[in-house]
């Protein structure tokens, strides 16, 4: 079976072997012979008499192949024109790739933690473990009741628009500075003392205690240690 590729007048064929040419008959375009089974190609007989006319041309067949090339490359540059894009446009849309093909599979993600461990793999020593959560040695001794969180910071989170009021107080149960008094609406809320009372003075060191007053029943108290250093 001949493969060729044929354009205008020109074709170009590489036979897989060489037939002699049997000049006893007459050059005519036989009909093709039905082989059994599936059929994957199916050629005319202008592709036949254009296939024979390239052949029997005296020129190498680079000078077909650059000619084919030449043809190609002008039904290119018309089809390019009849869709209206410019080269600089057709690879600006070939570079236009979804974001989610750049994220890693699974099978991905597997093999980096897996590659990881190998790297930094000691006998009897577990070095890396990639997979859990990372806690902090505070928040696992506040947990433990080890570690007791006296930072100046108040943090709640309300579920439903409700009347919330901020204070602190004294070790004496004295008012001494009020943050927030008002109406929220459902979120996470966190705020920062200053250390100062409601007059803007700085107060000493010590003790005091952070109170969260939501609504009417629930109430979140936490104990301040003012440290200046």
């Amino acid at each position: 079976m001949l493969f060729f590729f044929v354009w205008g007048n020109f074709a170009l064929a590489q036979a897989p072997f060489k037939v002699p040419l049997d000049t006893s008959k007459t050059k005519t375009i036989q009909d093709s012979i039905i082989l059994p089974g599936p059929l994957n190609y199916i050629y005319l007989p202008e592709q036949d008499s254009a296939y024979l006319r390239a052949k029997r041309l005296s020129i190498p067949p680079s000078a077909r192949l650059y000619a084919d090339m030449k043809l190609l490359e002008r039904e290119i540059m018309i089809q390019k024109k009849l869709f209206g894009l410019t080269d600089q446009e057709v690879a600006k849309r070939n570079l236009q790739v979804p974001q989610e093909f750049y994220l890693p599979s699974g099978q991905e993600v597997t093999m980096y933690q897996y590659g990881l461990m190998q790297s930094q793999y000691i006998p009897y020593v577990p070095i890396y473990k990639p997979f859990g959560i990372k806690v902090p040695f505070s928040t696992i001794g506040g947990l433990l009741g080890l570690i007791e969180d006296v930072s100046p910071w108040l943090e709640y989170e309300l579920d439903v628009e409700t009347d919330v009021r901020v204070a602190v107080y004294s070790e004496k149960a004295l008012l001494v500075a009020t943050i927030v008094n008002t109406t929220q609406p459902p979120g996470r809320y966190r705020y920062y003392w200053n250390g100062r009372d409601d007059n803007g003075k700085l107060l000493p060191r010590g003790d005091y205690i952070g109170e969260i007053r939501i609504g009417k029943t629930k109430y979140i108290r936490k104990k301040i240690r003012l440290d200046y250093r």
